[in-house]
């Protein structure tokens, strides 16, 4: 039999049964379609977030708390004992080989002005952040080395937040509460938008030392220091003076004994690479699930279609088809199930992987759409390759049939 006859013949014998076949198909098309909402958002979001990385700049440095040896674990954990206090700040701005240094420390809290009262991120920090990160004031002015050694109760706005408190109106030297304290405003973010997974338009900022007295808090989450030098050099001499500000004794570089490490933006990069790729293997895995489920239920109902059509497979071999043509026939069948099934899939998951994106979105701006082209090659692969390994038993069963008990059967 010819290819082109194999194909006609196999296409024709689907369409009159397009009930059975669009059923037959459906496992497979879940499974693409979840393989590829996988892929696709996997790689949306390793994008956005080494994007968001991107902004830490190659000359900046962040010290965190934890050990080197457990950071990629410990990092995010809110079980990590916390060590970064204002004195490792004041002893870093000592150092003249560091151009700025600043500190984090986050707070969630209600902020009251007008007729606005809304949950929001306090950021306590320092002068040297609106340079560090690149920011610049709208109106009045950033926080001050006098506001910060005066624990003062200023506070700078982010720019949308100020626009729905104050609307048009110019904020500087009102005063707004965050929970029952109040502060008087003396200055207005430019737009930013996101980074570092934060809306910054939508945070405000305190001076550190005023977030620690207001919040009974005396530690800092983060450290962060701009350097000239080349960064090896430079993080051998932050470890050296962390661990004389914390009295650590260790003169070989032991991480485990330090309470402390620092981190780059290739290193944060490298985590990020490395999580993102397992989770990714982690969800192709579980829509792979589906993927044989559908496989399975091809094979099934192929063995149901070689027992209707007994008769028919019997009526060709007395005519003269051979053992190879019926198997080509239904093998070509499972196949053209499964490649079928496969790019309604692909189609399918594609605009899946867009509308969840565009969900995002609406939360969490600059996330962008990518069809995963790993996702595709192994959508058309892994469907083909169901087809043929869960049609072979049904075609071989249809092609190892007597031609005259074939027609024999009713």
């Amino acid at each position: 039999m010819q290819y082109s006859d194999l194909v006609q013949s196999s296409w024709k014998s689907l369409l009159r049964t397009r009930g059975r076949s669009v059923l037959t198909m459906l496992g497979i098309v879940i499974g693409i379609a979840a393989v590829i909402l996988a892929l696709s958002i996997g790689e949306s979001a390793q994008r956005f977030i080494l994007s968001q990385l991107s902004a830490f700049g190659p000359d900046k440095l962040i010290i965190l708390p934890g050990t080197k040896s457990m950071s990629e674990l410990q990092n995010a954990s809110p079980f990590v004992d916390q060590t970064l206090e204002y004195k490792d700040v004041k002893r870093l701005k000592k150092e003249t080989w560091l151009d700025m240094v600043s500190a984090e420390a986050m707070q969630t809290d209600l902020i009251k002005g007008g007729d606005v009262a809304k949950s929001l991120t306090v950021l306590g920090t320092l002068p040297d952040e609106i340079t560090i990160g690149g920011y610049s004031v709208d109106k009045g002015q950033f926080i001050s080395d006098a506001d910060v050694d005066g624990h003062s109760r200023v506070v700078v706005l982010g720019h949308s937040i100020s626009d729905e408190i104050f609307g048009q109106e110019n904020p500087i030297g009102k005063s707004v509460k965050l929970g029952s304290t109040s502060y008087r405003v003396i200055g207005v973010m430019q737009a930013v938008g996101t980074q570092f997974f934060t809306n910054l338009d939508e945070i405000v900022y305190l001076p550190g030392t005023t977030l620690m007295d207001v919040y009974n808090r005396k530690y800092f989450d983060d450290i962060i220091v701009k350097t000239p030098l080349p960064l090896p050099e430079a993080i051998s001499r932050l470890e050296i003076v962390m661990r004389e500000a914390h009295n650590i004794d260790n003169p070989t570089g032991d991480y485990s004994k330090d309470d402390f490490f620092v981190m780059t933006a290739e290193d944060a990069i490298k985590t990020v690479n490395q999580v993102t790729s397992v989770l990714q293997i982690l969800l192709t895995a579980i829509a792979a699930i589906s993927l044989v489920v559908g496989g399975i239920g091809i094979m099934n109902i192929m063995f149901v279609s070689v027992t209707e059509r007994i008769a028919e497979i019997g009526l060709r071999k007395s005519i003269g088809a051979k053992y190879k043509d019926i198997l080509r026939q239904f093998l070509m069948e499972a196949v053209m199930l499964t490649v079928a099934g496969g790019a309604v899939g692909f189609l399918t998951g594609s605009f899946l992987a867009w509308l969840a994106i565009q969900i995002i979105n609406y939360y969490q701006p600059g996330w962008s759409f990518i069809v995963s082209f790993n996702g595709a090659l192994m959508g058309f692969l892994v469907s083909t390759t169901i087809g043929l390994v869960f049609g072979y038993l049904p075609a071989r069963k249809a092609a190892r049939m007597h031609p005259i008990e074939a027609l024999r059967h009713e």
